[in-house]
């Protein structure tokens, strides 16, 4: 009997060879467990006229269109490159519904400001009452700034940390395959990602450890919550609090400064 990779093979041949309109369909409907699963993932409230099953259409659009663009040929996993297709069909989605407002951007940065001084104070283990205390908020607020500021990682950690646009292909993507044709790239991806590691074990531990849970065991904030025995919302608060200082740490390796907008 074919296996589902086997038979992805043969469906990708098929289409890419003959613009096979009948693989294109199988194609969609063996990729949609995909959908579901990223869909599942994502964390935010989601409006009162809105579903998940709504999510999964707008996935789905997403799936469509990069099993329409995706170049196997390339040596990047396709799950990979679909997966930041099928998010940013989602998020660019909600927007439109108005879920995700301007001001979003304008609090992270300035939260990131407030991080920054503190940093450069020699101060690394800053309290919440002391981050809203220096950026003239309750601390109700800045709890609320955190928890939506964790809502925008619906793209990939790679997306979030870096600002890509979700119909780039990321550095993650050329070892996705091993296959990879472009050794250079690969050499570049090896060397970020060792620098990656080392960021992420310079967070505080329960940062360090958010990130482990969510990005690499795959779990869900709440179960995360369980784990740390705190509510939801504080691991939501944790979660953006890492991804910013991961952000930043980033942004010194690639020599940008993404507190200063640039």
């Amino acid at each position: 009997m074919m296996g589902l990779q086997d038979k992805r093979e043969k469906l990708w041949s098929a289409y890419a060879g003959e613009n096979c309109e009948a693989a294109y369909n199988e194609l969609v409907n063996s990729y949609l467990p995909l959908v579901r699963f990223i869909v599942s993932r994502l964390n935010f409230k989601l409006p009162n006229h809105l579903e998940q099953e709504d999510l999964v259409s707008y996935g789905i659009f997403g799936l469509m269109e990069a099993i329409k663009k995706f170049d196997w040929t390339r040596g990047v996993k396709f799950e990979t490159y679909a997966s930041q297709r099928i998010r940013g069909a989602v998020v660019d989605a909600l927007r439109r519904e108005q879920w995700a407002p301007r001001s979003v951007a304008d609090k992270l940065k300035a939260v990131q400001r407030a991080y920054q001084k503190f940093e450069n104070e020699g101060i690394t283990d800053v309290s919440e009452e002391q981050l809203a205390e220096e950026m003239g908020i309750s601390l109700e607020a800045l709890r609320d700034t955190m928890t939506e500021i964790s809502q925008l990682s619906v793209v990939s950690l790679d997306e979030f940390l870096h600002g890509q646009e979700v119909d780039s292909i990321s550095r993650a993507d050329t070892i996705s395959d091993p296959k990879s044709p472009n050794p250079a790239a690969r050499v570049l991806e090896e060397e970020f990602r060792d620098y990656l590691a080392a960021a992420i074990e310079e967070l505080p531990e329960k940062d360090r450890v958010v990130i482990s849970l969510y990005y690499y065991e795959e779990l869900t904030l709440r179960e995360i919550g369980m784990i740390l025995e705190v509510s939801e919302s504080r691991v939501s608060q944790l979660h953006a609090r890492a991804l910013m200082r991961l952000r930043e740490k980033l942004n010194k390796y690639m020599g940008t400064s993404s507190v200063n907008g640039e």
